[in-house]
């Protein structure tokens, strides 16, 4: 600009070729690979300004001569050209774009080869005495080599593409996918072909942990976009980065794999403005669906206030569009609905929870793509455990699986708690209040060696987690929750004891091998031992379904007490038990801490017949039919420190006074677990 930049003047183009192979070289680092090209570009053509307008200059070399006589300058001439023909090249390779590759790496080796050619004209002992020349010599060497190496792997580039476009690669092609994404990180289609597949799969973790990577790469490209950068800004106008860090995935002292990491509610906010648009609606599905409400909020209102604020700008949508407007409906409705029956579980409604918990189950279901119909169903649908699990996947249906099964187990329809358990199993194959849930459940009707294969598996899983805690990437379960890591040890010892009071014995696992082995070798045990344990995801969970007494004919047992005698519910009489621990949902939904053996057992069965759905509880003085668990000469008000007149708000509270004051984890005298039982 000082000397008017005219391309007559080539000084002053000799100046911009150097200036903007500098600023290529800098933003190839940040992988902005499409400004990297542009700039790579207008360092050629510079150059070609340059050296027309220097009379007398050959065709490779640089305009004039230094001081020491050299004709080769590292920063200027044909090194310049050289090094700014590959990076363009392999920009155009990274952003996935492969037209001109070929031609701008093939342009670079005979150019480099010619002047070196060239360069052997000067005399040996001004090559000797320059250290330019010798710079120089070097860069164009090193241009020869980067574009062989540029040509070779467009090729495998290209063999990698035609794989994945013919459908040639359908037991490998994840492994094919990442090959070319390795070699083209910033391709779009790529990286949505990427989430598609794990959406396929229902990977809904992996889904969110790719699109955060990739807005945590974008992260670092904050105020580079700006003048005459400003049209290859590919976010423009959004709000600049404030809590998410650009190294958050690339973080070795973080000891957690970068596969299992998750950034933040407000970092979400970040993330969601820095990647491709066609990923937006499948990151908030999966932000949803891995029940991470807070992000979804954060993300969804940030988008839809900006898509406001440019729409009145005159301004295109940023976000909004079909699919982005339906999954952020579906936040809203999942949070309302599941933290309503939540709220009835906890208030041990367990009848209208099993029905809201169903509810919520429907929002995803009938949509190929995750979701779609109505949640208005007749509560009669949800009173039976589903017949399959449910097909989006992910944390949100597990955790709804698991948490109906919870609620029949409490109402002591076991079988329904079987299938419902199963289901959970199905979707997270390591779920392990799930596995346990389901093996007291087969203890309860009589099925001995499906409770002794549940347990002993959930023994295996825990006591293999020990040496190896974190599985692989895209291995195992497609969830990342109540892993068997996070039992500790506490837990494992609880359950091996309910397991000898039951007549099974602990199978006993192989002990820990401490070896001095390599790093390499300890990563090559832990993923075989991942390997091994897939046959827990691959064999079918509904093998182990237990098809509900209520379904069978009459005199075709196979159940337990917990049957209800091959009768329809509707038939069975209907009881109010009184006798049913308190049960939290699960983990990542309750706000207490939970018990000393993470997993309460179920509450007593309450009779032959098996109870059918609890209702609000009525009041103790009325009329007991004589099939009732209600013990009619006991003064259940004084037992509680009631008055007969209180409400049902009253009696609520002092249940849950007293159950927090003689909890076994708070008080375990005899007299305390006694008075615990006795409030039940």
């Amino acid at each position: 600009r000082r000397q008017g930049g005219r391309k007559d003047n080539p000084q002053a183009q000799q100046a911009l070729a150097t200036l903007h192979g500098r600023r290529c070289e800098a933003l190839y680092g940040l992988g902005a690979y499409d400004a990297a090209a542009r700039d790579a570009r207008n360092a050629l053509e510079c150059e070609r300004s340059s050296s027309r307008n220097s009379p007398g200059d050959r065709p490779y070399s640089t305009s004039g001569r230094s001081p020491s006589g050299a004709s080769l300058h590292p920063d200027r001439g044909a090194a310049l050209r050289c090094r700014a023909l590959c990076l363009l090249g392999n920009s155009l390779l990274r952003a996935g774009r492969a037209d001109g590759v070929r031609d701008a790496f093939e342009n670079s080796r005979r150019a480099a080869e010619k002047t070196l050619e060239d360069a052997n004209d000067v005399a040996e002992s001004e090559r000797n005495s320059s250290i330019g020349h010798r710079r120089a010599v070097s860069s164009l060497r090193d241009s020869m080599r980067d574009a062989a190496e540029g040509i070779s792997t467009l090729a495998q580039y290209d063999a990698l593409k035609a794989k994945l476009d013919s459908g040639d690669c359908k037991k490998d092609y994840l492994g094919v996918l990442d090959g070319a994404l390795e070699i083209a990180p910033a391709s779009v289609e790529l990286n949505v072909a990427k989430v598609k597949y794990f959406v396929g799969r229902r990977r809904w973790f992996a889904v969110a942990n790719h699109c955060e990577r990739i807005a945590a790469g974008a992260a670092s490209w904050d105020g580079v976009f700006g003048g005459d950068l400003a049209d290859f800004d590919p976010f423009p106008g959004i709000p600049l980065v404030q809590d998410m860090d650009p190294r958050f995935f690339a973080d070795d002292s973080d000891e957690t794999p970068s596969h299992l990491r998750k950034l933040g509610p407000k970092a979400t906010r970040d993330a969601a403005f820095r990647m491709p648009k066609e990923l937006l609606p499948y990151y908030l599905r999966a932000l949803r669906l891995e029940e991470r409400y807070k992000e979804a909020v954060m993300v969804g209102t940030a988008l839809v206030e900006f898509d406001s604020r440019a729409r009145a700008n005159g301004n295109d949508n940023f976000a909004e569009n079909r699919r982005f407007t339906r999954e952020w409906d579906k936040v809203d409705r999942t949070i309302k609905v599941k933290e309503e029956g939540d709220s009835l579980f906890r208030d041990a409604f367990y009848d209208r929870a099993v029905k809201l918990y169903g509810e919520c189950l429907d929002i995803d279901k009938g949509d190929a793509d995750g979701g779609g119909s109505s949640i208005l169903r007749q509560a009669s649908s949800w009173r039976v455990a589903c017949a399959n699990a449910n097909e989006a996947g992910g944390k949100l249906h597990a955790v709804l699986h698991s948490n109906r099964a919870a609620c029949f187990s409490s109402m002591g329809q076991y079988d329904e708690a079987i299938r419902e358990s199963s289901h959970a199993i199905e979707i997270h194959s390591m779920y392990t209040r799930a596995i346990l849930r389901r093996a007291r459940c087969h203890a309860k009707v009589g099925q001995v060696e499906k409770a002794r294969a549940d347990f002993n598996r959930y023994v295996i899983l825990v006591e293999g987690a020990r040496d190896h805690p974190y599985p692989p990437p895209n291995q195992g379960s497609p969830c990342y929750f109540d892993m068997p890591a996070d039992v500790s040890e506490e837990q494992l010892a609880a359950v091996k004891r309910e397991m000898n009071d039951l007549g099974i014995k602990p199978i006993e696992t192989r002990p820990r091998q401490r070896s001095a082995r390599s790093n390499s070798a300890a990563t090559g045990r832990s993923n075989k031992w991942w390997d091994n344990l897939l046959c827990c995801k691959k064999k079918n969970a509904m093998s182990q379904v237990v098809t509900s007494p209520s379904y069978r004919r009459a005199g075709n047992n196979g159940a337990g007490s917990g049957g209800s005698g091959g009768q329809h519910p509707a038939q069975a009489k209907r009881k109010v038990s009184f006798s049913s621990n308190r049960q939290d949902p699960d983990p990542s939904t309750a706000a207490i801490p939970p018990p000393r053996s993470a997993f309460p057992p179920d509450p007593p069965h309450g009779g032959s017949g098996g109870p059918a759905l609890i209702k609000s509880r009525p009041p103790f003085d009325h009329p007991l039919d004589a099939s009732s668990a209600i013990d009619a000469g006991v003064d259940y008000y004084a037992m509680l420190g009631l008055a007969r007149s209180a409400s049902d708000s009253d009696i609520k509270q002092a249940y849950h006074r007293l159950a927090k004051k003689y909890h076994p984890d708070r008080n375990d005298s005899t007299e305390a677990q006694a008075r615990f039982h006795e409030i039940n």
